[in-house]
């Protein structure tokens, strides 16, 4: 992250609090091993990943992920019961149960992801059938800042008189653009392999009624990447493509990319948050994105803060994009006291985003 001191940037800023109502989470099977992982991808494709897989693993601090394929073929969908709509439907039962809500007492059904199980009609509309919802939906094609945008439309559909509670669902199956034969030849692959998990997480809000209960709040969303070009991005096929063009769906990287102009999204975030008066000093816990395991030792010193104070859960669940600080948030929730404050400073290389908010637990 750049020391540098950046003037507030143009972001949209949300002061107003919602309700937490509930929250819930899905992860595809048992955690893998990046050990089991690389050995299994030997064994089965025969490429030889696991010196450099370790490798990158180890930088990256990701010990363990959860993966919604078995990788029992080059190119296979979901597992029963693991495809994207399937996770997001189980997290979303699991928020609603804690709510006491069922799916009818929803005025809106808000969800993002990178990965939807097809294009149209939107993964989001899947999830409503599987619930059994039969109100109206909207899907955001986003990944790691997913979750802000969502908070900026949930402002204003709260905002509605009389509405009772409003859901949003991120998630993730990226495992199923991954090529195992081309690990062995592409780095950008095999970062994405040891790098990526897959899973869901939603949660329920409500309009702040003045009772008890926990609070987000100060909900910022910007981007500065005009004129840049992506640091991460899902290639081809899209409708600048001609149809039919033989390529398979896959992650790619531009490192370079990254490194120049990705630090720089936590401290224009960073400067948006206190401009809403988060201060870093005075919140108990920072959730960043969790693009690896080392967020901690790598954001805490700009912040000022200690790294026991950065919530990291990337090193047991992977990076899980659009479902990342759902998962995070729900995963810190039961540690917290009441009245304990979460930052959150969400980050998107795709095209330069970030966002976050400020969490208040009761």
């Amino acid at each position: 992250m750049s020391d540098r001191v950046f003037p507030s940037p143009s972001a949209w800023r949300d002061r107003r609090h919602l309700k937490v109502l509930g929250i819930g989470t899905a992860l595809p099977g048992p955690a893998i091993l990046t050990a089991d992982l690389l050995g299994h991808l030997e064994q089965r494709f025969g490429v030889n990943v696991s010196r450099c897989g370790t490798v990158v693993a180890k930088r990256l601090g990701i010990r363990a992920r959860h993966i919604c394929r078995d990788f029992a073929a080059r190119r296979e969908a979901a597992r029963p019961g693991h495809s994207n709509p399937e996770l997001a439907a189980a997290a979303l039962g699991t928020a609603l149960r804690e709510a006491g809500l069922g799916a009818g007492d929803l005025a809106y059904l808000v969800g993002h992801t990178a990965t939807p199980a097809r294009l149209m009609p939107p993964n989001i509309a899947q999830v409503a059938d599987q619930i059994g919802f039969a109100g109206p939906y909207m899907e955001l094609r986003q990944a790691c800042t997913g979750f802000a945008n969502a908070l900026v439309v949930a402002q204003g559909l709260l905002s509605a008189p009389g509405t009772r509670a409003v859901a949003i669902v991120g998630s993730e199956t990226g495992s199923v653009y991954f090529d195992p034969q081309r690990a062995g030849e592409d780095k950008g692959q095999l970062v994405n392999l040891v790098q990526m998990g897959d899973g869901a997480a939603a949660i329920v809000l409500g309009p702040d009624d003045g009772a008890p209960g926990a609070r987000i709040g100060n909900t910022f969303f910007g981007q500065i990447g005009v004129g840049r070009s992506p640091g991460f991005s899902l290639a081809a096929p899209g409708s600048d493509e001609p149809s039919g063009t033989p390529r398979m769906l896959q992650f790619d990287h531009d490192f370079a990319a990254v490194r120049d102009g990705g630090p720089d999204l936590f401290a224009h975030g960073a400067a948006v948050a206190r401009e809403l008066g988060i201060g870093f000093d005075a919140v108990h816990h920072v959730i960043p994105h969790q693009a690896n395991g080392h967020m901690a030792a790598l954001l805490a010193p700009h912040l000022g803060i200690e790294p026991r104070r950065v919530f990291v859960n990337a090193g047991r669940v992977g990076n899980t994009g659009s479902a990342a600080i759902w998962l995070a948030l729900a995963e810190l929730r039961p540690l917290l006291a009441p009245g304990e404050r979460v930052a959150v400073l969400g980050a998107e290389a795709t095209k330069y985003m970030f966002g976050g908010f400020e969490y208040v637990h009761d």
